[in-house]
């Protein structure tokens, strides 16, 4: 069984080893909460691609009162984007969740996309989705999904600050197809995304 110090030693080092695969390719990090919820994401072009980006995220919730749950992911997308107007990617994300006796794996595909809204350049707007069926969730996880939505504001050059909307939810059938009626996660979050 996975435990919460392996999901955290784990998204630890994916962060660490990416931080370090090219100084030089586009990067971003982003971070958000709320009163329950904390994540984390590093994001950055593969060297010697043009447009493979690698990326890990770690998020930690207390919205259950039972459990805590940490959910990290490591994901390899084609991305297309132009900092000062949108943003596109397609592609697969490992999801790992920890959630009190619960834990388990999927391989999820979806994508993302955001862009400015016109007459107003600074503001910029989209969404996320991400979805791993039985076939691709391993152990006891039926299915994981992830949908996103945001809105966000240019504060300075590359620097963007948003008012997000996160649903993720885990199905688990370890103790009965009942034991996750909740999503792990589910609400408004503040945050940043820094570009460089």
């Amino acid at each position: 069984m996975l435990t919460k110090k392996t999901f955290a030693t784990f998204s630890g080092a994916v962060m660490l080893a990416t931080t370090g695969l090219n100084a030089s390719a586009a990067s971003s990090i982003e971070a958000s909460l709320n009163n329950d919820t904390a994540q984390i994401e590093f994001d950055t072009r593969l060297p010697k691609t043009t447009n493979l980006h690698v990326n890990a995220s770690l998020l930690y919730t207390e919205e259950h009162r039972d459990h805590n749950a940490i959910v990290a992911t490591v994901g390899f997308q084609g991305v297309e984007t132009n900092n000062a107007t949108y943003r596109a990617a397609v592609g697969g994300r490992l999801y790992f969740y920890d959630y009190g006796p619960l834990s388990g794996t999927a391989i999820a595909v979806g994508g993302l996309f955001y862009h400015t809204l016109p007459g107003a350049q600074r503001f910029s707007a989209g969404g996320y989705g991400w979805f791993a069926p039985k076939v691709t969730s391993f152990g006891d996880t039926e299915q994981v999904y992830e949908l996103g939505a945001r809105i966000a504001f240019r504060v300075i050059q590359n620097t963007d600050v948003f008012l997000g909307y996160r649903h993720l939810k885990v199905k688990n059938v370890k103790y009965g197809r009942n034991t996750l009626k909740d999503p792990l996660e589910n609400g408004v979050n503040l945050g940043f995304r820094l570009n460089f």
